[in-house]
Order: C-alpha cells, then sequence, then structure tokens
C-alpha cells in the first residue's frame, strides 16, 4: 500500500493530566518517511482542562494537532468525528493515557507499505498504578486481563487471515486501519463505547466483524509496535473485574447476532428474551464456578466467577432488553 500521510486519533474525556504527557509523547514520535503526519484530538464534552491542554500542545513543535468536539456522549460518536476530520491514508488509533514507543508510527507505516492489510497492531503493556498481584501476571491469567486492556500475543509476528480461527482481537488502544477500509464499512457502531460512566464497549471487536462482511479483514500482528498505557489502582481489585466483566456481558448482548452468526437470532426461541441456548451454556458455566470452588486454587475459582459473571450480565441485559421494549414473544417461549 502507498502511505503518504498518517492521522493520529485519539478520543478524551475528562483525563487532561494524562492527556497531556500522551501528547508530549506522541509530538516527539519519530515520523516515517516521507509521510505527512497529523495528530487529531476529539474531545467528548471534557469538564476540566482538557480544552487548555489540546490548546498549549498545539503551540509546541512536533506533529500539528487537529481538535474537534463531539457533543453527543459515547466514544463511538466521538470515534466517527475523528474518522471524518482526519486526512491520513491510515488512521492510527490510541489512548489518552498511552505512551508509545517512539519508533510507533514508523513500523505501522512500514508494515502497511510492505503489506496488502486493511489492520495493524501491536503489544499495549501496562504503566501500573499500584504492582498487581503477581498471579494476575501468568499466562494462565491473561484470559481475564481485559479490565487491564493489556495486550501482548508474544514476540513473533503472525498474519490476520478470515480463515484463521481463534487468534486474539487487537484492542483500539494500539490498532492502526486503513482510512479505506473505516469509511467502506461505516465508521464505528454508536450505540456500543463507554459512555456516562458505563462500561459497556465491544465497539473494538464488532468492527472486525463487518470488516469480514465485507471481505476486507487480513490483518498483522507486529510485536513491535509497542505503546505503554496507564493501569490505575482502582483497576486492579475484585470489585472492579466483576463490574468490568458483568458489563462485558451486557456489551454481548448488543452483539448476539455477530457473535452468534451460524444463528438467525430472530427465530431463536426465548424465554423472558433471552435465547434458551444461553441457559444451557450459563448453567454449565456457573458449574464450573461451583467445581472450581471444591477443586480449584484461588485463580481459578476468580477465573470461573468472572466468566458467569459475564453470563449473568449477558443474561441481564437481554431481559431487561425485551422488558423495555414491551415485545410479547411466542407462547411456547414465554416463562
Amino acid at each position: 500500500m502507498k502511505v503518504t500521510s498518517a492521522s493520529i486519533l485519539i478520543c478524551t474525556y475528562n483525563r487532561a493530566e494524562l492527556l497531556r504527557e500522551t501528547l508530549a509523547a506522541l509530538q516527539a514520535l519519530h515520523q516515517p518517511p516521507h509521510c505527512d503526519v497529523e495528530i487529531v484530538i476529539v474531545d467528548n464534552n471534557s469538564s476540566d482542562e482538557t480544552p487548555l491542554v489540546i490548546a498549549e500542545a498545539a503551540q509546541r513543535p512536533g506533529i500539528p494537532i487537529v481538535s474537534a468536539r463531539e457533543v453527543k456522549q459515547g466514544k463511538s460518536f466521538a470515534l466517527n468525528l475523528g474518522l471524518t476530520t482526519a486526512r491520513g491514508d491510515i488512521i492510527a488509533l490510541t489512548d489518552d493515557d498511552v505512551w508509545p514507543d517512539p519508533e510507533w508510527l514508523v513500523r505501522i507505516a512500514a508494515d502497511f507499505r510492505t503489506r496488502d492489510v486493511t489492520f495493524v497492531f501491536g503489544k499495549v503493556l501496562p504503566r501500573w498504578g499500584r504492582q498487581p498481584p503477581p498471579e494476575i501476571l501468568t499466562t494462565r491469567a491473561d484470559c481475564i486481563w481485559g479490565p487491564l486492556a493489556i495486550v501482548d500475543y508474544g514476540d513473533v509476528a503472525a498474519t490476520y487471515l478470515p480463515d484463521c480461527a481463534g487468534q486474539r482481537l487487537p484492542i483500539g488502544a494500539n490498532l492502526a486501519f486503513t482510512r479505506r477500509s473505516l469509511c467502506t464499512i461505516g465508521g464505528w457502531r454508536t450505540d456500543l463505547g463507554k459512555v456516562n460512566g458505563s462500561l459497556i464497549s465491544g465497539e473494538d471487536h464488532e468492527i472486525f466483524m463487518r470488516l469480514r462482511r465485507h471481505e476486507m479483514y487480513v490483518g498483522y500482528y507486529d510485536p513491535a509496535v509497542v505503546v505503554r498505557h496507564f493501569v490505575p489502582a482502582e483497576r486492579l481489585t475484585r470489585s472492579y473485574f466483576r463490574r468490568w466483566f458483568f458489563w462485558h456481558g451486557k456489551t454481548n448482548a448488543l452483539m448476539l447476532a455477530e457473535l452468534y452468526p451460524e444463528l438467525e437470532m430472530g427465530k431463536v426461541p426465548r424465554v423472558g428474551g433471552i435465547p434458551r441456548f444461553l441457559f444451557r451454556q450459563g448453567f454449565e458455566q456457573w458449574r464450573k464456578w461451583a467445581w472450581s470452588l471444591v477443586a480449584g486454587d484461588a485463580l481459578d475459582v476468580l477465573i470461573e466467577e468472572l466468566r458467569s459473571l459475564r453470563y449473568a450480565g449477558l443474561m441481564y441485559e437481554c431481559w431487561r432488553r425485551r422488558k423495555l421494549s414491551g415485545r410479547l414473544e411466542p407462547a411456547e417461549c414465554r416463562p
């Protein structure tokens, strides 16, 4: 792919001090050769000193800054405004609490220039607000790293193709797309993404499902594309992990058709708005949790508890949406 321009896109909300550090690191990046670079910041209704931080950064030498303000609350609204504002051939996403490696953008541009791909991503490593429990850092615990937003898929590069099953997906803290692919699929779904203190997410993963449907799912994991993001101390608590997994289940309820593409969700029998097959899956998961209390260690118990909470959130959100809609189900599917 020919890359002559790149846009670094950040959406921010009330994190002025962390944003100040991130902008300083971004403006000091090494720039790809023969490539115009810009930083696009979308302020999603911040009430702190975010506008001042952006204005100060815009006056400094280095990569130029373009700013916009999205009045509709929600990360996906901000991302879509950023997409319409950005001018780059590639859109490199990161967060307002991230320090990128100095060669971050150089590596991303080189990967796009040497491969026919629509997305490139790499590692998201932590900057701890406090030292985490050592068992959380083990390989066995990587299945519950979601609340920590860590991505480390090893030191071997990998190509992502539609027929490669089981590959773990990127997250938006270190992810770049071709502008063309994002525009073709229509940007981000606005019912996904954090808003008003909720932990609804899924905007990162759902977009890959649409890339598949448009036959544009071709990517590359480059372990040398590295950022470090801040993990505050409050995220290292059991209460936050429990809340995050429950909300992750609620997010899954908004994406049932994408998560189960082999099923026609409109025809799946439901009980109280909940697809019947989820009761079977949920019961099996809760059985595993109960067994871990008898035969597992503390980490086993935590993992199975969090997986069970994800099912609880999923089923609750299905029930809640059915109740809000007032839709009556077929008689044979009523509770």
